[in-house]
């Protein structure tokens, strides 16, 4: 009795961090930004990762500017080294690999994140934010605060899944709200069911730790 106890104390102290941490997030955030779509990262005939797409609206004086990327993991397991290829051969085929090569020292931090392979439901986050004045891309992994990239990382990234050569047509109208309602709507809805769990997010506790002691 006393263990069931002491697991429900463990778990409602974790919620109640999760939700100050985003009411946190929120409220010292000035940018509105706004829902474009949700799209299916597919490779292969599989759904590797869902990803919705934040920004500010474009209007006819100002393009779109991307202000958050959430990425959930729809497949059950998914490697390290196999999310690191995904993103290297998308960025390459949109950039090309001298750009890639200049995106080392913050590709290096992105994919250090990855302490193992990653599961279904597990949730990473890339938002643009200010730190001191100076605009970031801060990356959260399950509500955890893991790698702060230059500025211009987020607005790479989002180019080469909606640019002029992204992984597939489907992934780009979906994230540019171009699909269909009834593709967008079951889209929104597997992306919503997907979750971590309570003991998956205290494991990427666990990596946030070994990420500092790498870096002292």
């Amino acid at each position: 009795m006393y263990r069931i106890v002491l697991s429900l104390i463990s778990a409602l102290t974790l919620f109640v961090s999760i939700a100050t941490h985003a009411m946190d997030s929120q409220s010292t955030d000035p940018i509105v930004s706004e829902l474009q779509g949700y799209g299916a990262f597919s490779n292969l005939n599989k759904d590797w990762m869902l990803m919705a797409l934040y920004g500010s609206a474009s209007t006819a004086d100002q393009a779109f500017t991307a202000q958050r990327l959430e990425i959930k993991i729809a497949a059950k397991k998914l490697s390290s080294r196999r999310f690191r290829q995904l993103w290297l051969e998308t960025l390459a085929v949109e950039h090309g690999t001298e750009k890639v090569a200049l995106m080392q020292d913050d590709l290096q931090k992105f994919f250090n994140i990855m302490q193992g392979s990653l599961k279904q439901g597990d949730t990473l986050i890339l938002e643009r934010t200010e730190v001191e004045g100076l605009s970031i891309t801060d990356v959260k992994l399950n509500y955890h605060n893991l790698a702060q990239l230059s500025d211009g990382f987020l607005d790479t990234l989002v180019q080469s899944l909606v640019g002029k050569h992204p992984p597939t047509q489907a992934l780009k109208t979906g994230l540019t709200g171009q699909q269909s309602l009834r593709d967008q709507t079951n889209t929104a809805i597997r992306f919503d069911r997907l979750e971590p769990t309570l003991p998956r997010i205290a494991e990427i506790s666990r990596w946030g730790k070994r990420i500092l002691a790498s870096h002292p």
